[in-house]
């Protein structure tokens, strides 16, 4: 192929992938309805539909992200924790990005996903094409740790699939829970901890006294009328969080003022989110029936469902409640852990929002459990393994030439450390590659196993839990 060509192609893949779900997920949509022969008019509404609803579900996450921001500050100083700044992914998707063939990785991942779902080994269409930078996050880091390409490729290529087949393995019960058919969430940030959520619900359930708290929005509702309401329970929290943040004695106009607006803003979050991810769910509904007609009139029996971000399910208001509720105790365990050097400061919004969906939704929206595996096993892990990616993060930072801010030698990322597997795939190549350490490679198949071992305890859960959902709800 000639070299314009190529240069053309990688920079159409690059402009595209640099606009987000907005454009990107109109544009697969697009193509899907001629590919499955839907018809073009509800093919483009649903385009338009869709990427009405990720701008405007994005626009409002920016929002919430921008006011937790300065909240997460002021208890990073109240706490007084580490010493390597989190940088977050924000940033550390755009050195990822700057990796000269991270465009070619994630072009031929998607595409081999496509060929997956033809032939069976997957139902799951993943559209999100920004959330492929941890794949290859994961082939970078191994390549610099290793020098060894075909290492670095299956590394990530493993860490990507597991992702998808989670994606499969959780589709059951995402329709009754939320409402949405035909869709999964292959978001490897988050779908990776399902099997630990759904082990942890039955370790709860044998515990006396904790398996009798039940605190989820309907049973709040139910039992303190509009105090369970989502925009009280979104304002309620929001005060608690301001609070922790803000207020000290003696108390200032100017800081009651910013924990009211910390309350206002998480009553708007909470109220606004589910309207943009109904619009999304609006805009894949038809598109979805033309495609499973399709699909069920050539190849009988096969399922298809389009992988999405999990931003399009955290509208529930138990997801925003738990991720403003567990913020001070993301703080207290980073100030805890033995060995913590990782100043959570850029992530944590996004993290105790949007990672800690597989804590709460496994348990029937039980606020309390979700609260109690975020803090035994969320949080630790990610930090844990934050702190151990500090030197792989380095010398990506100097493969792409990114610049570090004044006086900052070292940083980090929670968002990655929150991928368990990039660190697992890491260690395991490495020692194989001859570059590794024993104690690396017992621990990351100690974190595999333990994951393997909930997976397959649980494994009959999602749909299980499904036909509870359907049950209660019909």
């Amino acid at each position: 192929m000639p070299p314009g060509i190529l240069e053309i192609l990688l920079g159409f893949f690059q402009w595209l992938f640099s606009m987000g779900a907005p454009v990107i997920v109109p544009v697969v949509i697009i193509i899907l309805g001629l590919i499955f022969r839907a018809p073009m008019r509800s093919t483009l509404v649903a385009a338009l539909r869709m990427g009405v609803g990720f701008t405007g579900l994005y626009a409002l996450i920016m929002y919430i992200l921008n006011i937790y921001s300065s909240v997460n500050q002021s208890l990073a100083k109240r706490f007084g924790v580490g010493t390597v700044p989190d940088l977050g992914w924000p940033v550390f998707s755009g050195i990822t990005f700057s990796v000269p063939w991270s465009m070619v990785a994630i072009a031929g991942l998607m595409l081999l996903n496509a060929v997956l779902v033809v032939i069976g080994l997957t139902s799951t269409l993943n559209v999100d094409a920004f959330n492929h930078w941890p794949y290859v996050y994961t082939m970078a880091a191994i390549y610099l740790a290793t020098g060894n390409w075909i290492l670095a490729i299956l590394g990530g290529i493993f860490f990507w699939f597991i992702t998808l087949k989670m994606a499969d393995w959780t589709y059951p019960f995402i329709e009754p829970y939320y409402n949405m058919p035909g869709i999964s969430i292959p978001h490897c940030h988050t779908v990776n901890y399902a099997p630990f959520g759904f082990l942890l619900d039955r370790v709860w359930d044998r515990i006396p006294v904790i398996k009798d708290i039940k605190l989820d929005p309907d049973y709040i509702r139910t039992r303190f009328g509009i105090v369970g309401e989502p925009i009280v329970i979104g304002f309620v929290v929001g005060l608690v969080l301001g609070a922790l943040a803000y207020l000290s004695w003696p108390v200032t106009g100017q800081q009651v003022a910013s924990v009211i607006n910390v309350a206002l803003a998480t009553a708007f979050f909470m109220v606004l989110l589910p309207r943009a991810a109904e619009l999304i769910v609006m805009g894949f509904a038809p598109l979805s029936q033309s495609i499973r007609d399709f699909i069920m009139k050539r190849m009988p029996g096969r399922e298809f469902h389009l992988g999405l971000d999990v931003a399009v399910l955290v509208g529930a208001p138990e997801h925003v409640a738990l991720g403003a509720l567990a913020a001070p105790f993301f703080y207290l365990v980073a100030y805890l852990l033995p060995g913590n050097r990782v100043i959570p400061l850029a992530d944590v919004a996004g993290y105790t929002i949007f990672f800690t969906v597989w804590a709460v939704n496994t348990n029937h929206r039980n606020l309390f459990r979700g609260l109690l595996n975020s803090i035994l096993v969320w949080f630790p892990l990610a930090l844990w393994l934050s702190n151990l990616l500090i030197p792989i993060n380095m010398k990506l930072i100097s493969y792409v030439g990114y610049t570090l801010p004044q006086g900052v030698s070292e940083v980090t990322c929670i968002t990655i450390g929150s991928n368990f597997f990039a660190s697992v795939f890491l260690q395991i190549m490495s020692f194989i590659a001859g570059v590794g350490t024993l104690e690396g490679l017992i621990t990351a198949l100690a974190i595999f196993i333990v994951w393997l071992g909930a997976w397959y305890i649980t494994r009959d859960r999602p749909k299980e839990y499904a036909k509870e959902l359907k049950g209660e709800t019909g």
